[in-house]
């Protein structure tokens, strides 16, 4: 059996001509498993769906929204899968939680994030805490747009908000799988346009259990600087 590829991004909408380079992307990386932050059920997402479909991530799941301008997530997999919005079922949906059939003897539990801002991050921060302990015993991901980290690790500038939260996380047995792996390199997802601060905003917190069994773990940056979207997209190769 093949290792496992998962591909997580936060698109920025993704309309236009730009879905187009999005998809080949996501082609190019052959993932089994996608997560996308900022989508949008408007005139972009027939494309993005089609596709998605077209490469064998026939699996989709998204949240509804309010309207069609509002950001949402998709997980988009070759496996079968079992998903719904998370911690409820409020819209739009801040974040996604699945379940995903990577054999018979073995699931992933996986949550994509898209954290809002400030004050804002602190009920799905709280949620992410109060999952069950054992999540930890098991293979488990929490990946996406935190919207956080650790300031001047993380980061240029002391501006995030929910720190001690994100630290709670890895206090508690969450392992930052590229921290882990890059503990002394400064890689950015996010640049600031107006001053050019950069921010590891994304990021992949596991279980020990899937801890051990990442091959690899990277950030794919053209992207961004090809303004494909205004975030890096991240990728796990894990051995299950």
């Amino acid at each position: 059996m093949k290792p496992l590829r998962i591909l997580s991004w936060n698109i920025l909408h993704g309309g236009g001509t730009r879905c187009e380079k999005i998809l080949s992307a996501i082609e190019e990386h052959d993932p089994d498993i996608v997560t996308l932050q900022e989508f949008r059920h408007g005139s972009s997402k027939p494309v993005l769906l089609d596709g998605l479909k077209s490469f064998g991530l026939d699996t989709l799941y998204t949240p509804d929204t309010a309207n069609a301008r509002e950001n949402s997530l998709m997980i988009a997999t070759r496996l079968p899968m079992q998903a719904e919005s998370f911690p409820d079922s409020a819209t739009p949906a801040k974040a996604v939680k699945a379940t995903l059939e990577v054999s018979a003897t073995v699931e992933l539990n996986l949550i994509s994030v898209h954290f809002p801002q400030k004050k804002a991050q602190i009920p799905l921060f709280n949620a992410l805490l109060e999952l069950p302990s054992s999540w930890l015993d098991e293979c488990s991901l929490l990946i996406g747009d935190f919207n956080c980290g650790i300031p001047l690790v993380d980061s240029q500038t002391k501006t995030f908000y929910a720190t001690q939260m994100f630290q709670q996380l890895l206090s508690d047995g969450w392992h930052d799988a590229w921290r882990e792996r890059n503990p002394d390199a400064r890689e950015f997802t996010w640049v600031s346009t107006r001053k050019s601060n950069g921010f590891r905003y994304d990021h992949a917190l596991v279980s020990e259990v899937l801890n051990s069994s990442i091959l690899d773990v990277r950030y794919d940056h053209s992207v961004r600087e090809n303004k494909y979207s205004d975030h890096s997209l991240m990728l796990i190769d894990v051995d299950l």
